[in-house]
């Protein structure tokens, strides 16, 4: 079973994937309001603890687990409280521990996201939440997949995005929590960076010209999307996963 861990990019986890504070704060805000009752909540993948801290900070508890040392060192240092060092395709928890369960942009990292989603229903009892971004990629992040491929390379996802399971079951809510504006120009100089995950299956001289040609198209540019809040019930993701491929 393939996942693909982030510790090598620990440093610019959060500055290329980062929102700004306000759309941020906006975001957690909804977050919270459609997680109100969990008590306990897993974020499956915490990495830095994005959402974990300002959850926590929010009154719920939460328990992140990730594969990524270098990264979960990142969310203690923001003050994470309860951390577990653990694969996320074989959860270290009781059935039914967790109230609700977190996951954003997780589940596109690992081959079989279905054996990780079986995980997440065994030891959660009511909801499985993700924030969503809508599209789900950027112009930029679609003409790099398109180059890539015209080079001889994939570089899709390895798995399956949590945006791309309303396409397989519909979610019990799908909430808008805030619109914004991004500049290409702020994701190429993530990209000259090799920042993301998908850059890593090119060798450095190929994504060097797949950058550049980007940087040719998209520079000054700027894209509009929105960030959704979704929400799955647990015994309907049970209901589906249980359902012959």
């Amino acid at each position: 079973m393939r996942r693909i861990p982030f510790d090598r990019v620990a440093d610019l986890y959060d500055k290329s994937r980062g929102l700004p504070p306000r759309v941020m704060k906006q975001t957690v805000e909804v977050l919270a309001r459609e997680m109100k009752g969990s008590g306990r909540i897993l974020d499956v993948g915490v990495g830095t603890g994005r959402f974990a801290e300002p959850l926590q900070e929010s009154g719920f508890e939460v328990v992140g687990i990730d594969i990524a040392r270098g990264m979960m060192r990142k969310a203690k240092h923001k003050g994470v409280v309860d951390l577990v060092l653990g694969d996320i395709c074989f959860l270290p928890f009781r059935d039914s521990s967790f109230d609700a369960a977190l996951s954003v942009h997780v589940l596109h990292l690992i081959s079989d996201w279905q054996a990780t989603l079986r995980e997440i229903c065994r030891v959660t009892k009511d909801g499985f939440f993700s924030v969503v971004h809508v599209p789900s990629r950027s112009p930029v992040s679609q003409a790099y997949e398109d180059l890539a491929e015209e080079k001889g390379y994939t570089v899709g996802y390895v798995g399956r995005a949590e945006g791309q399971l309303k396409d397989i079951i519909k979610p019990a809510k799908d909430v808008r929590a805030v619109s914004m504006v991004a500049k290409a120009d702020e994701y190429l100089t993530y990209l000259r960076r090799r920042a993301y995950s998908r850059q890593w299956r090119l060798p450095e001289d190929v994504d060097a010209e797949v950058v550049q040609e980007l940087t040719r198209r998209f520079a000054g540019q700027e894209y509009n999307f929105e960030i959704h809040i979704v929400k799955w019930q647990i015994h309907d993701l049970k209901s589906m996963l249980e359902e012959p491929c």
